[in-house]
């Protein structure tokens, strides 16, 4: 009677929340300029969140220019022909917020949380950030460094800290999802201002980018005020965007790497998958997490007996979605060299079980309701929800789209899985990284 009991209590919350997902209020628009507006009431939420994300990241850089998305991350916090040098931030601190930014490879997000009657505060900042930043050689020149130092921190310091660029060079091309996203230090250092300049001029611009405001507000008076900041900054030129993603010489399936530092032997298996808003994307994240996900229904965890295997110390699978391309990474720590066989017969057993007998059904409703658990803060926080929903204007083909997303998720049956498998895990293209130590 406990079991059941729990089970009618787990899907209550849930139940509720699909059923107010239809009454969510979005409203969306474009302004003359070609800026997408997003607004997003919440009369539950104390805050508002006013962001700006532009459809610019490092997939859009070319050869021998990389890195200028990230920079630019960086350069927009500077200050502007109103916001003194430094500035930009404190202004949102002292009104009771705060404000940050990221960089992918398809998109650049800045954005503050604040009070909500401070909306026009923010709606304010993100207008001068696009309309007129005050870009210089000095903060160039500052910038520059702390860019630099970050990549050392955050990747080239570690000993695998580039092994997710590692195996996205092996499988897409350089000048798309194939370099680092911070950008290469030769590139760093030879980005001059004219450089920055042109990337600005085409890239951050009203017709590239789309407006968000979510939280507790009046929908009416938030339409005035963005009409006020918005309406007179100029459309940009139309933006040529890449089209071809694959490597132009094939897939390199087998790359060994000694690496300072390294501790055990390491092994990265790749795989090239569908993007984001492909329908097969949601079946791929629901396997994903059979392979290697709760310990209690995990392949790998319940089937690879790691506990007693003298081979494999580790094992984890992971997908990344992009807006045209995704990739499945399996990472494995071994003890010994040379152990690359053994591994893949382990690693293919698994792959063969999905792809010829059908996933429990206990463990196909676990794994969607650990989906349904973890999307929900995407509808309940205002913050969350900003960042999905821009990301859906920009790289789906509708924003309405997040509205089936767990739709998407639960209609996900054991045929769809067995089908996903066969036709994303060919061994023919896959790639395998040794990493050594030193």
């Amino acid at each position: 009677m406990k079991q059941v009991l729990s089970s009618i209590m787990f899907c209550i919350p849930f139940l509720m929340w699909s059923q107010n997902m239809d009454n969510i209020h979005i409203e969306e628009y474009d302004l003359s300029n070609g800026l997408h507006v997003i607004l997003h009431k919440d009369v539950n939420e104390p805050n508002v969140i006013v962001g700006t994300k532009y459809h610019v990241g490092s997939k859009n850089e070319e050869v021998g220019h990389t890195g200028y998305a990230h920079f630019y991350e960086h350069l927009l916090f500077h200050g502007t022909k109103n916001i003194p040098q430094g500035e930009l931030e404190n202004f949102i601190l002292n009104a009771g917020g705060y404000c940050n930014a990221y960089t992918n490879y398809d998109v650049t997000y800045y954005y503050q949380l604040l009070p909500a009657h401070e909306f026009k505060l923010g709606l304010w900042v993100e207008s001068e950030r696009m309309l007129h930043p005050v870009i210089t050689q000095e903060g160039i020149d500052r910038e520059r460094e702390i860019v630099k130092e970050e990549r050392r921190m955050r990747y080239d310091s570690k000993p695998l800290g580039n092994s997710y660029f590692d195996m996205m060079s092996k499988l897409y091309a350089f000048n798309t999802y194939g370099h680092n996203m911070i950008g290469s230090m030769d590139d760093l250092n030879s980005a001059s201002k004219d450089d920055f300049d042109a990337f600005f001029k085409t890239y951050y611009v009203p017709n590239n980018a789309c407006l968000v405001v979510s939280g507790n507000i009046d929908v009416d008076d938030t339409k005035t005020w963005i009409n006020l900041y918005f309406k007179d900054i100029p459309k940009g030129k139309k933006i040529s965007r890449p089209k071809a993603f694959k490597k132009s010489s094939g897939i390199e399936k087998h790359t060994d790497k000694s690496i300072k530092g390294l501790k055990d032997e390491s092994l990265l298996i790749g795989y090239p998958l569908m993007d984001q808003s492909h329908p097969d994307a949601p079946v791929m994240q629901i396997l994903t997490s059979i392979l290697s996900g709760n310990s209690k229904y995990s392949y790998f965890e319940n089937n690879l007996n790691i506990e007693n295997d003298t081979v494999i110390k580790h094992i984890k699978a992971s997908a990344d979605f992009w807006e045209n391309v995704g990739t499945l990474s399996i990472n494995v720590t071994v003890a010994n060299k040379n152990s690359e066989t053994y591994v893949l017969e382990k690693v293919d057993k698994q792959l063969e079980l999905l792809k010829n007998t059908p996933v429990n059904p206990i463990v196909l409703q676990q794994v969607k309701k650990q989906f349904e658990m973890a999307y929900v803060d995407y509808f309940y926080h205002a913050e969350t929800f900003a960042d999905k929903v821009t990301n859906y204007y920009h790289t789906y083909k509708k924003t309405s789209d997040i509205r089936t997303l767990l739709d998407d998720f639960n209609k996900v049956t054991a045929d769809d899985i067995q089908r996903v498998a066969k036709k994303y895990f060919d061994k023919n293209n896959r790639i395998l990284i040794a990493y050594h130590p030193e």
